[in-house]
């Protein structure tokens, strides 16, 4: 992990929580398992700090990983919740989404503290530069990104510090693949009446656009960036429950869906609705930090 030798086993002595929290070898990759009483379960891979899997108590899986993805750091995890940082979507200066999507984090703290019913098993990682950041993007910062399990909620808190002595300024998206049935019969409501930029021919010239459904349904690819979003979206993922995605500091919503072209990446079944900070970058003065937060429920409809 970002040079250092160390072992799984002195990961596990070190971060393990009993029942709660485990730190595993899966494939040559290192993953942090959370475990809640009721049931509920998250495996969060260092590699790219994504939360590649996320269960109800019933076992259940919420989230998606496409088929094509690959886990052996040649490419970003495709699927589960891959970051964007410090960039968004396309740019001149580094490759598709930035850097953070295909570094490992370190793990800096895991607990289970006491809740007044049941313990909520946390992880925190972090990210800082290196060589290999500051040749795309020349600053010093910190990263801290925790992922936690309230029940069967899952919970994410992403901080971004800036340790240099200038400022700085970002885009980022938590770009979440969901399960859906069928992606003919998922629905993405409470988006009505925004301003919303439309990727799909141009990514780097997107049309401006309002968005005048209730419902945004899929006949074809879909790459919208909602620009002041609320803080509160749900996607019907056509089982008769939805994904309701609640957020604060994050500002807009994309929703995505690459639809045939990309026959490979099982298109049908997952749908992506992302919290991002894109429309306007995130500005960070030294010392400063800037902050955003997620949680994640099922609920029936």
């Amino acid at each position: 992990m970002c040079g250092q030798a160390i072992t799984v086993e002195e990961l596990k002595s070190k971060y393990d929580v009993e029942d709660h929290v485990e730190v595993v070898e899966d494939g040559g990759l290192i993953k942090v398992i959370l475990k809640h009483s009721c049931g509920a379960r998250a495996e969060v891979h260092l590699f790219g700090a994504n939360v590649t899997s996320w269960k109800q108590a019933s076992g259940d899986e919420v989230l998606f990983v496409r088929p094509d993805a690959v886990f052996d750091k040649s490419k970003p995890i495709s699927g589960g919740i891959p970051h964007c940082f410090p960039q968004f979507g396309p740019g001149p200066a580094m490759q598709q989404h930035g850097f953070a999507r295909n570094l490992d984090w370190e793990i800096g703290s895991t607990s289970a503290d006491l809740q007044p019913d049941e313990r909520d098993p946390e992880v925190e990682l972090v990210l800082t530069e290196n060589d290999y950041t500051r040749k795309m993007w020349p600053y010093k910062f910190k990263a801290v990104y925790t992922v936690s399990l309230h029940g069967e909620s899952l919970r994410t808190d992403l901080r971004i510090i800036n340790t240099d002595d200038k400022p700085f300024e970002f885009t980022a998206a938590l770009h979440t693949y969901i399960e859906v049935l069928d992606i003919h019969k998922a629905k993405v409501k409470g988006l009505k009446g925004k301003t919303y930029l439309d990727k799909v021919k141009d990514p780097n010239n997107p049309v401006e656009k309002v968005e005048d459904r209730e419902e945004i349904t899929f006949t074809g690819p879909m790459d919208s960036v909602y620009l002041g979003a609320k803080d509160y979206v749900e996607l019907d993922v056509g089982t008769g429950a939805a994904v309701a995605i609640s957020s604060s500091g994050w500002e807009d919503v994309v929703v995505w869906s690459p639809w045939t072209d990309m026959p490979k990446a099982g298109w049908e079944r997952f749908c992506c609705v992302e919290n991002a900070k894109f429309g306007s970058p995130a500005k960070v003065e030294p010392g400063a930090s800037w902050r955003a937060q997620q949680e994640f429920n099922v609920i029936d409809l």
